[in-house]
């Protein structure tokens, strides 16, 4: 049986969008979550760049910044690399005394905007699903 749901290929872009984003969140949480540590430094990742590697991915290209395993012997990634890489460009200007760089202005700002992302890709998942339930439903009625 044809799957509409999965080989739709806005849900597998809204989905991935979704998951990204998801742990852009976690990773911003626990930037503010470590505003006072000493020498904490802040942990982010491109969204548009992970994206793109992702979607890459899943159309059967390898992601330029993926790492291929070409030896049994080789070790696995930590749970922590399974995150997607980070850009120098994404780390604060400012480092307080203490070495730790988190700006609580900088860190609400991108929590912000990936609120923002993940909605929009929460309702275009949901606009794509009313509409593949609206095609089965006038098809099952004729």
């Amino acid at each position: 049986m044809f799957d509409l749901v999965s080989s739709d290929p806005m849900i597998q872009l809204m989905d991935r969008s979704l998951t990204l984003a998801s742990q852009r969140q976690t990773l911003i949480a626990s930037n503010l979550a470590n505003i006072d540590t000493p020498g904490y430094h802040t942990r982010d990742f491109s969204f548009d760049d992970a994206l793109k590697a992702s979607l890459a991915e899943a159309s059967g290209q390898q992601s330029p910044t993926a790492l291929a395993r070409t030896n049994p012997m080789h070790l696995a990634g930590t749970p922590e690399g399974d995150l997607p890489p980070s850009t120098d460009a994404l780390r604060p200007d400012a480092e307080r005394n203490d070495g730790n760089d988190v700006s609580l202005d900088r860190e609400n700002m991108l929590m912000a905007r990936t609120q923002i992302t993940y909605q929009n890709a929460s309702n275009f998942m949901q606009l794509e699903l009313r509409r593949l339930f609206f095609l089965i439903r006038d098809a099952e009625a004729h």
